[in-house]
């Protein structure tokens, strides 16, 4: 009798133990342990265009490590507002996901009313990969340096333009910092996405424009444009032979733009750091980054803190431009 009690004595003293240790973890670490269902990653623009296409990668490396289906959700519209706000209103339960750019940022500093705060309504887990811009012109233009454009842009005050990817766009942004940098005044054009800026600038319609390096490379290599500067510190993967803005001597251009994943405001860290270490590993494997090199994109793969230091820093960066310049959307 006495071997019962003590034997049953242990029993419960085991089971206090399991329930505590339980207890003890996270929600999403408990039995039903996150993720047991299909994760949804909202990405605010439009199918087919090289963020999509991007974000697909992710979703696809995230899937097999997750063991779960991560389905891209397009959501475009409102410069990318429609999608964000989308992912602001989800649950934060880890199932809803915002793969978002730079505007993330930007968009509260020219709109009005946006209804987010990128600060306090999302949480960062990674910053994907970043996306170096380059300053390209037509080829008639009879110029092969930035010194060269600057010293036409000077000889003529408002003649020259330049085709950006929609006003307030980082294009926009940078060409205002160029202008205020190299003392010239150019006649800004925004379009609606890059394509329809670099048919016009290949036609004449336009003289030069700011675009990714990806979008650049068939017509550089094709002699029907000349790609002069490069945004950022280091030169863009595909065009390696055009010198960053501040090799040139011209300063404020180091920013560059960048692809972040967030989580709703309120979903657990744990789940932000495991998909950071996650992400990390799939954007920096062999095969991604070969894939993401070929659209020009440079892979990052970083710590939750690590992108909330990038927002900030590009935040307080892009305010001083935008307050500067009054540029203000509706």
């Amino acid at each position: 009798m006495q071997e019962h009690k003590t034997l049953s004595r242990r029993r419960m003293l085991a089971l206090g133990i399991a329930l505590a240790a339980s207890a003890a973890l996270p929600a999403w670490a408990q039995p039903a342990a996150w993720p047991n269902k299909p994760i949804r990653m909202i990405v605010p623009y439009a199918a087919g265009g090289g963020t999509d296409v991007f974000a697909r990668l992710v979703a696809e490396g995230l899937g097999r490590k997750l063991g779960q289906n991560v389905i891209v959700d397009n959501r475009p519209g409102g410069n990318g507002m429609l999608g964000i706000t989308a992912v602001q209103r989800a649950p934060a339960d880890g199932y809803t996901l915002l793969f978002s750019l730079t505007s993330i940022i930007q968009n509260p500093l020219l709109y009005p009313n946006v209804g987010f705060d990128p600060f306090k309504d999302f949480v960062p887990v990674s910053e994907v990969g970043r996306l170096p811009i380059v300053f390209t012109v037509n080829e008639k233009l009879g110029v092969d340096t930035l010194d060269g454009f600057i010293k036409l842009a000077k000889a003529a005050p408002g003649k020259y333009s330049y085709g950006s990817f929609g006003n307030g766009s980082s294009a926009h942004l940078y060409a205002e910092v160029l202008q205020d940098a190299a003392g010239i005044r150019l006649l800004h054009v925004p379009y609606k996405g890059e394509a329809p800026a670099i048919t016009d600038m290949l036609g004449g319609n336009v003289d030069a424009v700011f675009v990714s390096a990806r979008s650049m490379a068939q017509q550089v290599a094709a002699g029907k444009a000349r790609s002069l500067a490069a945004v950022g510190t280091a030169r863009a993967p595909l065009a390696a032979t055009v010198p960053t803005f501040k090799e040139l001597g011209y300063a404020g251009m180091d920013s560059v733009g960048w692809f972040g994943l967030y989580l709703p405001a309120g979903a657990p860290p744990e789940i932000a750091r495991r998909l950071s270490t996650d992400v990390a590993e799939v954007v920096q494997s062999a095969d991604a980054k070969a894939r993401l090199e070929a659209m020009g994109v440079i892979p990052v793969g970083s710590t939750p803190a690590q992108l909330t230091a990038t927002m900030r820093a590009d935040h307080e960066r892009w305010r001083e431009v935008i307050q500067a310049k009054n540029i203000r959307l509706e």
